[in-house]
């Protein structure tokens, strides 16, 4: 039988269906779609609009709240844009609200229980389902459960409620073991809830009461992670943790921990299982696994980011450490024992060695200086060193961050260095540690390091130099040099240290490094092993003059020089550190004992004066008993010389000042005069040294005696100006005769070009600004040379071997001579191929030397140019200093050196510059041998050079024209009269090479001159 209306529908005539009106809340759709938005104020703003809607003044009905609760858990389970995030706000609002605002019984059919089926239901997942759509519906529950938990309604104390955390507990566990990449998330929800648990019991009115309530809660949290079979897992220590230390009343399941604490001494097998999160179960029987107690569960998944339960073990271990709790691991053996042994051992993945260097990077970045100072263990730093050494090895990134972390740490706080450093080169790492990572880790963190941090760094090295951990002797040579340059480090650091008060305190520590340099420099020791080699001393002696050459920049550091030399003696007369190494005999042992009593007086006399020239002679006898000490056989020489000028200056002048005449007073002016000259050959002889300790030092004591320079003084630096840069120039200088001079002081360290305070400056010539006064032959000359020497060298061995040359004719009768030589004959072959290979290797010889003694000289005109600089910055006003203008004109013009020409047109540019303005100006008595020099000037402008020639032609005339103009007005007649014959011989002869800037000069100083007068 049919439906009654079934005839009606099938005869009736078709009529389309009405669509029935339905009303679509557009605000609210538009509510729910920014709450997916990627920006954070738009979803807030949502949630926001979406919670006032169930504010108690709203009255929302149960039916509403089922619908908002039903859309918002669905929302959760969206992986679109940032929905989760969004959803879960204004999920936890709204259910803390709508329960906040009723009581039990106005809920009517909405409870706790009704939420947690309307969350479950939702969550999920049905089947059929796509693999990603299941992931979002697990991340739907994980996100629910925490909205839950942060709204607190399961913490309310209806008698209702109480089973609904053990239901949520179980449903978050069990996702926790069914989808082993959410354990960490799961564990983390349960973790902070604790935390919430804590938080909210301590605001409550009743404290008694809720602390109870509370501690429930979380005794059914541990006995559900038991029960679930993951208290022995990364996230159930770390639950257990919490629990403990924020409820220490809370009973807890018993046999799972030794006295129920997983940071127990004895649990330290287990723990270390645990948080490499390895488990020996699945190899192992149930019996095995329960006698070990290593029943964790892995999650299966390798993640780059650490586990939180790091946090919470090495947080609660670092209080231990503090607090000295005894039935705790203490954190060493914990790190020993979890990560250097764990993470790090030979056979742990590369994965694993990666957890260890994040680990090692959030401890020395985050912990307390007692801590991280613990984290440098062996398999540690030798994974380090390993990682380091190569940039394709897989770590190598991670390592590089480990090293960088230690010197931010250092950097921010430099208490730190004294741990790094131990650890890197002390008994767990390698004295090599940067030479086999080639980078320059400890080096950075000694330069950073504090004065207290270096009390303990110094004795270190110090301790490393004596045994370097090998027996080897070019092994241990090596990294002595290593340590050698950490040490100059250190100086160099300290000596550049600005504030006065960090200088007080380096003071201690550069003497302390100085002494070490001293001991293993200049005694034999029976406590170094292997026993120094000869080299390595000399390396010694030369980081103590890089060390001075950084220390005397700072006038706070000008004696240490002093201290130096006084501390080589004090040892050798004690013995205390070895037997002294320098033989010196009866007249060098006398020269240096009256140095050190000079030495002695100007200590005192510097005290009471305080004088530049004091502390500059004290520098400079300093450095000449260093120079005894390190073998110069001219040095002892140097002191006589030096006891001559310091007689001269500081002795009799001030003893019989009262008892001398006028002819004594003369008398003394001639004695300073020669002393002031011998002073200046002094400085030359160390200037001519290519270092750039003795170069600092001629021009700290010229400057301190430039205004004394006499006339004699000056010729002598002039005269160096105006030799050659050849063999023969360098013979004129040093009175050498084709003789080697004494070798300077070694540059042991080759390979070390930065700590080496030996200069070399190179002379390359240039071509177009060569002149024929200049001897240095061009590189087609040279090149014709070689080819020269190479054809008479080769004519010579042909003619003492009896052959040819396969492209020259033979004579018939060497053609047909096939007779065999005797041994007479033999003989003489050999004496004449001995005369043609000596004459050889004396000509090449002589090659090298000219290119030495060329270096030579450049060097030595390089410093003489330095100390004329100082000599017109602080004597320009002297008439004097006008017999300078000549010697550097010629010297731009005749050097091949660009270099030397450069220099020489900077100071006479330094000299026009000081001399600016009426009292900058030299003063002269006659101006007749000035208009002489005006005249030298002129003609030396005539001669053909490079630009810059012409250019200090034009400024050093000028400057004689306003010194003769200062002194006479009427003189700027003459002046152009001068010039004026100048104009005329650049227009008659074709020898006159004058540049044309050379007259614009003197027409623009014209009219400027025409302008003051009017």
């Amino acid at each position: 039988m049919a439906p009654p209306n079934a005839a009606s529908a099938t005869t009736a005539p078709t009529k389309k269906r009405r669509r029935e009106a339905f009303n679509v809340d557009i605000k609210q759709v538009e509510i729910y779609e920014d709450l997916a938005n990627e920006k954070d104020e738009i979803r807030l703003k949502a949630a926001q609009a979406l919670v006032s809607q169930f504010t108690p003044d709203k009255s929302p009905t149960e039916e509403q709240v089922r619908k908002a609760l039903q859309r918002l858990f669905r929302g959760l389970c969206s992986s679109r844009k940032a929905a989760r995030v969004g959803f879960s706000i204004a999920l936890t609002e709204i259910l803390a609200q709508v329960f906040a605002a009723a009581s039990p019984k106005e809920e009517g059919g909405l409870s706790v229980a009704a939420v947690l089926d309307v969350w479950e239901n939702l969550s999920n997942p049905a089947g059929g389902e796509s693999g990603q759509e299941q992931r979002d519906h697990y991340f739907g529950r994980l996100f629910g459960a925490e909205a839950i938990i942060k709204s607190g309604i399961l913490f309310r104390t209806t008698q209702s409620d109480a089973g609904q955390w053990t239901r949520l507990l179980d449903l978050v566990f069990e996702l926790a073991k069914k989808k082993p990449w959410l354990r960490e998330e799961c564990g983390w929800v349960v973790y902070r809830c604790v935390f919430e648990l804590a938080s909210s019991s301590s605001k409550k009115n009743d404290k008694k009461q809720e602390a109870v309530d509370a501690v429930s809660f979380v005794e059914t949290a541990l006995e559900r992670l038991c029960a679930h079979d993951l208290a022995k897992t990364p996230e159930g220590i770390s639950v257990w943790l919490a629990a403990r230390d924020l409820f220490p009343s809370a009973k807890v399941p018993a046999k799972v921990w030794k006295h129920d604490d997983p940071l127990d001494a004895r649990e330290r097998n287990s723990l270390a299982k645990v948080m490499k999160d390895s488990s020996d179960s699945s190899s192992g029987s149930g019996a095995a696994v329960e006698a070990t107690g290593a029943n964790a569960k892995s999650s299966g998944v390798w993640s780059s980011k650490l586990h939180f339960a790091w946090d919470v073990v090495l947080g609660r271990l670092a209080e231990a450490e503090t607090a000295a709790k005894k039935s705790r691991l203490g954190f060493a053996e914990f790190w020993t024992e979890v990560v250097d042994n764990g993470l790090f051992a030979a056979a742990s993945s590369e994965e694993r060695k990666y957890w260890g260097f994040s680990l090692f990077v959030k401890v020395v970045s985050e912990s307390p200086l007692p801590v991280a100072s613990q984290v440098f263990t062996k398999n540690l730093v030798r994974c380090l060193m390993n990682q380091l050494a190569v940039e394709d090895r897989y770590l190598h990134r991670m390592a590089v961050k480990a090293a960088k972390a230690i010197q931010t740490r250092v950097s921010k706080e430099p208490a730190f260095a004294a741990a790094a450093v131990r650890g890197l080169m002390g008994p767990s790492g390698s004295v090599t540690f940067d030479q086999a990572t080639k980078t320059k880790t400890v080096e950075k963190i000694v330069v950073e390091a504090n004065p207290e941090a270096l009390q303990e760094i110094v004795p270190l090295l110090e301790a490393l130099v004596a045994s370097p951990g090998t027996k080897d002797s070019k092994a241990a040579a090596a990294n002595r040099q290593f340590l050698t340059n950490l040490l100059l480090a250190i100086v160099r650091a300290r000596a550049s240290a600005s504030t006065e008060e960090d200088q007080e305190a380096a003071q201690g520590i550069l003497e302390q490094i100085l002494s070490i340099f001293v001991r293993f420099a200049y005694f034999k020791s029976d406590a170094a092993t292997p026993a120094f080699t000869e080299q390595t001393q000399e390396l010694f002696r030369g980081r103590i003059n890089s060390s001075i050459n950084s220390l005397i920049v700072s006038s706070k550091f000008a004696t240490v020089p002093y201290a130096v030399v006084r501390k080589i003696r004090d040892l050798a007369k004690s013995e205390e550190a070895g037997k002294f190494i320098i033989n010196m005999d009866e007249t060098i042992n006398g020269a240096v004992k009256n140095a050190f009593k000079s030495l002695k007086k100007l200590a005192s006399m510097e005290k009471k004066d305080n004088t530049a020239s004091a502390n500059a002679f004290r520098l400079l006898y300093s450095l000449t008993i260093l120079q005894v000490y390190n073998g110069d056989a001219d040095a002892a020489s140097m002191l006589e010389e030096l006891d001559f000028c310091y007689t001269r200056i500081f002795g009799d002048k001030k003893k019989d000042k009262k008892k001398k005449s006028k002819k004594d007073d003369s008398d003394d002016e001639e004695e300073e005069t020669d002393a002031s000259d011998a002073l200046v050959e002094i400085l030359l002889s160390f200037a001519s040294k290519q270092s750039q300790l003795f170069r600092r030092m001629s021009e700290q004591v010229f400057g301190a005696f430039a205004e004394s320079i006499t006339e004699n003084g000056l010729d002598s630096l002039t005269s160096v100006l105006e030799a050659k840069e050849s063999l023969a120039g360098q013979q004129e200088m040093f009175d050498q005769q084709d003789e080697e001079g004494d070798a300077d002081m070694m540059d042991v360290d080759d390979d070390d070009e930065e700590d080496s305070d030996v200069e070399v400056v190179e002379a390359n010539g240039s071509d177009d600004e060569s002149d024929d006064d200049n001897e240095s032959p061009s590189d087609d000359d040279e090149d014709a040379g070689n080819d020269d020497e190479e054809a008479i060298f080769e004519a010579k061995l042909a003619a003492a071997l009896g052959t040819h040359r396969a492209d020259a004719d033979m004579d018939e009768a060497e053609a047909d001579s096939d007779a065999d030589m005797n041994d007479d004959e033999m003989e003489e072959l050999d004496e004449q191929l001995v005369k043609v290979f000596r004459a050889r290797r004396d000509a090449l010889g002589q090659k090298q030397d000219k290119k030495d003694a060329r270096e030579n000289m450049v060097n030595f005109k390089n410093r003489v140019l330095d100390l004329l600089e100082i000599y017109v910055k602080k004597c320009h006003s002297k008439p004097l200093a006008l017999d300078l203008l000549l010697p550097l004109l010629r010297l731009t013009r005749k050097t091949s050196v660009k270099q030397i020409s450069g220099k020489a047109a900077k100071v006479l540019r330094e000299y026009t510059k000081q001399c600016k303005g009426a009292t900058g100006l030299p003063a002269i008595e006659d101006p007749e041998p000035v208009w002489e020099l005006l005249k030298s000037i002129h003609t030396e402008a005539t001669h053909s050079g490079p630009p810059m020639h012409t250019t200090s032609c034009s400024q050093a005339s000028l400057l004689v024209v306003k010194v003769l103009v200062a002194h006479d007005k009427a003189n700027v007649a003459r002046a152009v009269d001068v010039y004026g014959e100048t104009r005329k011989a650049q227009l008659l002869s074709r020898k006159c090479h004058v540049q044309p800037l050379f007259f614009t000069d003197w027409s623009n100083w014209c009219l400027s001159f025409s302008k003051q007068k009017n």
